[in-house]
């Protein structure tokens, strides 16, 4: 299993990314959930997972870990990360496990 946590630094928000981080996660055969305050998704029970990361609530200045677990894992949470920090509102904090 692989983590990663990212840090948030827009001001709308996360839930607006939450259709591309899913279909992202789709193309994988890893196990993949992110993580923020306790609760947890799986990124890969579409089309739920959209309106379950968005009812998250990700908010600015906050951060939420990235799971993955499979054969493919590495490049599941590359992939992602990849993705998210295109973005340049969400910060990688490398904390591999």
């Amino acid at each position: 299993m692989i983590e990663k946590t990212f840090y948030v630094t827009i001001e709308t928000g996360f839930a607006r990314y939450a259709a591309g981080l899913v279909s992202i996660a789709g193309s994988f055969s890893s196990n993949i959930n992110i993580l923020y305050r306790g609760k947890s998704v799986d990124l890969k029970n579409t089309p739920e997972c959209i309106m379950q990361v968005m009812n998250l609530g990700i908010c600015t200045h906050s951060s939420f870990i990235v799971k993955a677990d499979g054969t493919d894992e590495a490049q599941a949470i590359t992939a992602i990360a990849e993705h998210l920090m295109s973005l340049s509102t969400v910060h990688a904090i490398l904390n591999e496990k």
